[in-house]
């Protein structure tokens, strides 16, 4: 998912700052004002050191500020997220846990970090749960219906996905909700209206919104093949923020959408070294591996498997993630056991294609079909979606399917692995004119 491993720095306040009513055509709505303590909202592009420092500031003051414990905890689980560093979690527990020691009734800030910090580790029916239980003291707690939000997309429950970011527009429109918003269009397929969304936002927001919108939106048309334009957004972007980080990682996957491998190498090692996420060091092995130096990208996939080994060490469920990377460079049972497990918990596509690979990797096409037949219902333009299920019909000899949805999976986004493409391509090119088969 686009804001997986999300991966995805912003002002104090941006999770309370210039917003966009999505819901209705009328003039942009605006947010409450902020309040004196900084806010910090899961996934929205906030400067995290800068909103640590305050927050910390702020406790070296007002030590008994039960909100700024609370505030603090969720600065640091994204922090963790964004960085790969697993401390950051057990910070956050303690911040949190000291928020209700100060405050233990109807702490609706303290429920909404706790719901964060379930979502950081993947536990999203817990993480519902708990920015329920916020919502119930405070409906309109920003970071509370961020994070319901996020956990009915990751639990597969679209309907309610969307009746969510309509309330949270309503109540608290904001850049947060307006890229969670833009995530959902994206997800169905409507890159123009995501695309168009994003740039509204960054007209109306801040510089630090800008950077935030435009990589997003530069994102977007990198898929739809506007790569000049995508280049000048994240141009706009950096300048906005300099050193953006998720302007870097947009940057390299639009190096190799033009050709240009040697420098995206260049560029993911920089992201790797500043951010070590396993989906990070994944593209760059990829890259690496695609290019002949197979010992290079062996080292890059020997980081991945340490970091998804400290993330589990620090109670974040890292099925999903294990289940991809191991389905394409490690062990297929590995993959089906973490797929399976994860399947068990939340229907969301991308599980569902994290499973069906599994089962396609260990000889199961028939059982993978139907799962693959779920991660691509809502049409998302998702190129592994429709690669994986591609090749999984191409296992079962239906031919003309397996065509159709393998060139649309190479079609979909020309930043796409190099290393993916390649092996899209050698099943494409193995196919024979068969008869029509139905879906």
């Amino acid at each position: 998912m686009r804001r997986s491993l999300i991966v995805i720095g912003i002002g104090l306040v941006l999770g309370v700052s210039g917003g966009i009513g999505v819901a209705t055509t009328s003039s942009p709505s605006t947010a409450p004002p902020a309040a004196s303590v900084p806010r910090v909202v899961p996934d929205s592009g906030q400067d995290l050191e800068a909103s640590i420092a305050a927050l910390q500031d702020t406790l070296r003051r007002v030590p008994a500020d039960h909100v700024s414990w609370a505030n603090l905890a969720v600065a640091y689980v994204e922090q963790a997220r964004v960085s790969g560093n697993a401390t950051f979690y057990d910070k956050a527990d303690e911040a949190v846990a000291r928020s209700f020691e100060l405050e233990p009734d109807e702490n609706f800030t303290a429920l909404a970090a706790s719901a964060a910090i379930s979502a950081a580790r993947h536990d999203f029916t817990d993480a519902l749960a708990s920015a329920d239980e916020a919502l119930a003291v405070n409906p309109r707690d920003l970071g509370a219906l961020a994070v319901r939000v996020d956990a009915l997309n990751e639990l597969g429950r679209y309907d309610e996905q969307m009746q969510a970011l309509r309330t949270a527009d309503r109540l608290q429109p904001s850049t947060a909700v307006s890229a969670r918003y833009s995530y959902a269009f994206e997800l169905r397929g409507d890159l123009d209206r995501a695309g168009a969304l994003l740039r509204r936002t960054a007209e109306v927001g801040s510089r630090a919104d800008q950077a935030y919108t435009l990589t997003l939106y530069a994102d977007i048309l990198r898929k739809q093949g506007r790569l000049a334009e995508a280049s000048r957004r994240l141009a706009v972007a950096q300048e906005a923020v300099s050193d953006h980080l998720p302007a870097l990682v947009s940057t390299a996957r639009l190096q190799v959408a033009q050709g240009d491998l040697q420098a995206a190498v260049a560029t993911w090692q920089e992201v790797a070294a500043r951010q070590p996420l396993p989906e990070y060091l994944t593209e760059l092995g990829e890259l690496l591996l695609h290019l002949g130096r197979t010992d290079e990208a062996d080292a890059q996939f020997a980081v991945v498997r340490t970091t998804i080994d400290l993330l589990s060490a620090s109670g974040v469920g890292t099925d999903l993630e294990t289940a991809l990377f191991e389905a394409d460079h490690g062990s297929a049972e590995r993959a089906l056991t973490q797929a399976q497990a994860e399947w068990d918990q939340r229907r969301s596509v991308h599980v569902a294609d994290a499973l069906a690979w599994a089962l396609h990797r260990s000889g199961r096409d028939r059982e993978a079909l139907p799962i693959a037949r779920q991660a691509t219902r809502l049409g998302s333009p998702e190129a592994r979606f429709w690669i994986h299920r591609g090749t999984i019909e191409a296992g079962l000899q239906m031919t003309a399917d397996a065509r159709t949805h393998l060139r649309r999976g190479l079609d979909l986004d020309p930043g796409l692995s190099p290393w993916q493409r390649a092996e899209a391509e050698t099943v494409l090119a193995g196919l024979e004119p068969g008869p029509e088969s139905g879906r």
